[in-house]
């Protein structure tokens, strides 16, 4: 199911009155991207890659290069945790043999296919933006 985030951009007016009243808003929709969180589907707004500054910190996100069918990204955060935060470092798993993907929901379910030899994971040097919703 996909889901449209209706936002409205405004400027900030320092004038009231009339003024104001006319000011342009702008709309524009955009899709959400299912994902997993300890095994509860969730929802996020992807803004697709971006670079980092000093200081920004970044969660892990696992994507699938061969996953089973119905598999979303899985996520290890969600806001209001300490370590939620909008930008993820990207790694890429692969199932060593996809014919027995299955879906993996959670982090834990990535550790472990990793740990019993089913899938491998590959950092990648990507960081996206993608706020939950």
């Amino acid at each position: 199911m996909r889901r449209f985030l209706l936002v409205a951009l405004a400027a900030a007016a320092v004038a009231v009155g009339a003024h104001a009243a006319t000011m342009p808003i702008h709309h524009f929709a955009q899709d959400s991207t299912p994902g997993f969180y300890r095994g509860q589907s969730v929802e996020y707004i992807d803004f697709g890659p971006v670079r980092l500054a000093r200081g920004n910190k970044v969660a892990p996100i696992w994507a699938f290069t061969n996953g089973a069918a119905g598999q979303a990204n899985v996520i290890d955060t969600v806001p209001g945790r300490a370590d939620y935060t909008p930008l993820w470092a990207v790694s890429m798993v692969t199932w060593k043999d996809g014919d027995k993907a299955r879906v993996l929901r959670s982090a834990a379910e990535v550790r472990r296919a990793v740990a019993d030899g089913d899938a491998t994971v590959k950092r990648t040097s990507i960081v996206v933006n993608c706020p939950l919703i």
